[in-house]
């Protein structure tokens, strides 16, 4: 199988990083132009995982029997990702909708590079929230592998898998109060092919995801930064 270096995804942005490093005075007036344009309505996220093979479904106790955090079964492969996203809609700080694009990295027993894009609606509103500002959201997008590994291929449920499959990645974010734009976020990174819950000959999910059941997840931990 053709696979895309990750390597050489790891060294442009090493590039990037060191571009903005050296020029330090040119990445500070840029951060400012990117504010001025959002307006505190977009944000910067790293995170890290580890590759969680404990299915969704047991995870939410959906379709099937409840797994809790603690017997989660976890793997050697590890994700390092990042992502920007921006604010759409917002109903008084109850709910919003948010776009996200992100890039990924895997590591360990998996080595692909993985791209997405998706909508997230996100619930704001907790009675805490003057203590630890808390959110919870839940995405629907595409997620782009670069290359298929035998991982998926075996769960996939039709002996091929997708390089492109469904991104449904729900997350849960802290702040405090005193400093509500940065935030501490937990997100179970995931892509499957939503055969599972819609069906194999579902017009939408059978077409573009190949019929296809599981993917690989990450559970993982990083910082948002709004600005």
């Amino acid at each position: 199988m053709t696979r895309v270096s990750g390597p050489k995804i790891q060294f442009c942005l090493l590039a990037i990083l060191l571009a903005f490093w050296s020029r330090p005075a040119a990445a500070q007036e840029l951060w400012k132009s990117l504010g001025d344009l959002c307006d505190g309505r977009c944000a910067a996220t790293i995170f890290a995982g580890v590759q969680n093979e404990t299915s969704q479904a047991r995870m939410f106790g959906a379709k099937a029997e409840f797994t809790p955090p603690w017997e989660y079964q976890f793997s050697n492969g590890y994700f390092l990702g990042g992502t920007l996203s921006r604010e759409l809609w917002d109903l008084n700080g109850i709910v919003a909708i948010e776009a996200e694009l992100g890039l990924g990295q895997r590591f360990g027993t998996l080595h692909e590079t993985e791209v997405w894009g998706a909508a997230y609606l996100r619930w704001k509103y907790f009675p805490w929230n003057n203590y630890l500002r808390t959110t919870v959201a839940v995405s629907t997008g595409v997620n782009y592998a670069s290359s298929l590994p035998d991982y998926e291929i075996v769960n996939s449920g039709n002996g091929r898998g997708s390089k492109a499959l469904h991104y449904f990645s729900p997350e849960i974010t802290f702040a405090l109060s005193s400093n509500p734009d940065t935030e501490l976020v937990i997100r179970n990174h995931h892509r499957s092919g939503g055969a599972e819950w819609w069906g194999a000959e579902h017009p939408i999910y059978g077409t573009l995801f190949r019929n296809t059941y599981g993917g690989v997840q990450y559970l993982s931990v990083g910082l948002r930064q709004r600005f």
